[in-house]
């Protein structure tokens, strides 16, 4: 008996560097925490000496909060919805080609503003807002990996 050999498109969907729904979420959702992670810390950093901490602080919370609710919330369910509609594919596809070029240009920034001599409370309501709104947005990851069929 001879069986059939799988078509190209099956052939190319079980290659070494292909990964099911739940292993692209996982690592969609790693991505978004490290990046939170480095901001919070670097943001902390530069916390440390300023007499306003406290207010800096809040204003980076609230700010945190708003760009999550308004653009990274909606960004994850997009980068969700696009990952489920792939199915298993290319491990490195779970994030768009725009969205790569997004945090590109987002660490390109960073560094811009890092070096440009802002000062040191701009940058920690910066780092600290935008961490915190990654850490905030990336638990609609988190959902979706638990929420998902783990046969993906």
């Amino acid at each position: 008996m001879v069986s059939a050999s799988p078509s190209p498109e099956q052939a190319t969907r079980r290659g070494p560097l292909h990964a099911g729904v739940r292993v692209q979420l996982a690592a969609a959702a790693l991505m978004w925490l490290i990046g939170a992670s480095i901001l919070l810390v670097r943001g902390t950093f530069y916390l440390r000496d300023e007499h306003w901490a406290l207010w800096l602080l809040a204003t980076a919370a609230v700010l945190g909060v708003l760009k999550s609710r308004i653009l990274l919330d909606r960004v994850a369910r997009k980068a969700v919805a696009r990952i489920r509609q792939r199915g298993r594919a290319s491990f490195f596809g779970f994030f768009s080609v725009k969205s790569w070029a997004f945090v590109v240009v987002m660490m390109g920034t960073g560094i811009f503003l890092r070096r440009s001599g802002v000062h040191h409370g701009v940058l920690a309501v910066v780092y600290l807002g935008v961490g915190t709104a990654l850490a905030l947005a990336d638990r609609i990851f988190w959902s979706a990996i638990v929420s998902d069929d783990p046969s993906s």
